[in-house]
């Protein structure tokens, strides 16, 4: 048993990210492309004892020289010694692509309530719909459970992992073996499904519970961003969910918020509605694609339009406190960002999201504070 060398990581030792209709990677920043032919770890794992960087661990090693740390630095959070002795003790699973809503962020990868959408709007052909077709779910059916016999965490992202039975198969059987009681599970969901009280039992023999629900405002934000939900129907699930955590105390809930340009303007107002009427965490997520909604994509006058309803949000608060510092900070760094003026798009974005949304029947009114300074910029 070797320690690891400095420049290593305990995933492709230690985990396994699965996802419909590929081959398992390392992790879910680990494409699989740079994956041997036999698909397994071996070459990847030799790389690492080398001391060496592997290609597929590129983004990695880009936000070390940028920002000092990375997905792989923190893997102390899951894994308690980094040695090259290859055990599964980390789980990632990609459950499938069905799933009831088709957010702005999202596409017919993980959702299969996009293909009507990306087809009739010109983004994907009918040819690329249909081979997504073929692998809608990952076969957890056929897991062997004794190969999670030393797992100790699951994440679970979809599609929508209550839709999907062989998940909620998967829950019940792991409940039922007493492996349950070994894992901390966390679960991904759009917050309009909740289990039945068969999977709820089950649910509650893992040692700890993540539900992390994926929202990003409230009201008509909320159905703007994540069509077609209703807010009334997230909101009741949601207080759902809060009932079984006060009742229980074994469940977590952190909302999983994307920032983008459309709830950026109103973020301070929903993280107040989470932690203090809901009593919730919230953790950020930055938008990077589709371009359309990426802060960082959009022009500077976008930007500091932004960056002025920012401070005007925080005032009176101390920004430099816990339960505001990090939105307050990383708002301020996505409006510091300089975009060159021969790369501004922000036109052809507005027009690409006007479009998108008008096809669902919907306007950017819904998102009032973004709708305020797209006319007061771009409209006039």
């Amino acid at each position: 048993m070797n320690k690891l060398p400095a420049n290593a990581c305990a995933y492709p030792f230690k985990a396994e990210m699965l996802m419909h209709g590929q081959p398992a990677t390392p992790c879910c920043r680990f494409h699989n492309r740079f994956l041997p032919k036999d698909n397994s770890f071996d070459e990847i794992r030799k790389t690492m004892m080398r001391n060496e960087w592997h290609p597929g661990c590129y983004k990695c090693k880009s936000d070390e020289e940028v920002k000092g740390s990375s997905m792989r630095t923190e893997a102390d959070e899951f894994f308690d010694d980094f040695t090259d002795t290859v055990r599964l003790e980390y789980l990632e699973i990609t459950v499938g692509r069905l799933c009831n809503l088709a957010c702005l962020s999202c596409g017919s990868e993980f959702s299969h309530t996009w293909d009507k959408d990306e087809i009739a709007l010109g983004i994907s052909s009918e040819d690329k719909i249909k081979k997504l077709k073929e692998v809608q779910e990952y076969d957890l059916d056929n897991i062997n459970l004794d190969d999670l016999k030393h797992v100790k965490f699951i994440k679970v992202t979809g599609g929508e992992p209550f839709l999907h039975r062989q998940f909620l198969n998967l829950v019940v059987r792991l409940a039922d073996s007493g492996i349950a009681g070994q894992i901390d599970l966390e679960i991904f969901t759009n917050c309009t499904w909740f289990p039945a009280k068969l999977e709820l039992d089950a649910l509650m023999k893992f040692k700890r519970i993540q539900l992390s629900p994926s929202i990003d405002g409230v009201g008509s934000t909320n159905d703007l961003l994540r069509y077609p939900s209703k807010w009334e129907k997230v909101e009741a699930t949601l207080d759902k969910w809060i009932e079984v955590k006060d009742a229980t105390g074994r469940l977590k809930i952190a909302t999983a918020t994307t920032v983008s340009v459309i709830n950026a303007p109103q973020l301070h107002e929903f993280i107040h509605w989470a932690r203090v009427h809901k009593g919730i965490e919230v953790i950020l997520q930055t938008v990077y694609e589709p371009h359309y909604l990426s802060i960082e994509h959009w022009s500077n006058g976008f930007r500091r339009a932004l960056d002025l309803i920012v401070d005007q949000q925080y005032m009176g608060f101390n920004k430099n406190s816990g339960k505001f510092k990090a939105s307050h900070k990383l708002l301020k760094d996505l409006c510091s960002t300089v975009t060159n003026a021969h790369d501004d798009k922000t036109q052809e974005y507005i027009t690409e999201l006007k479009r998108i949304l008008a096809h669902r029947g919907q306007d950017i009114s819904m998102a009032p504070k973004f709708a305020s300074i797209v006319k007061y910029l771009y409209d006039q």
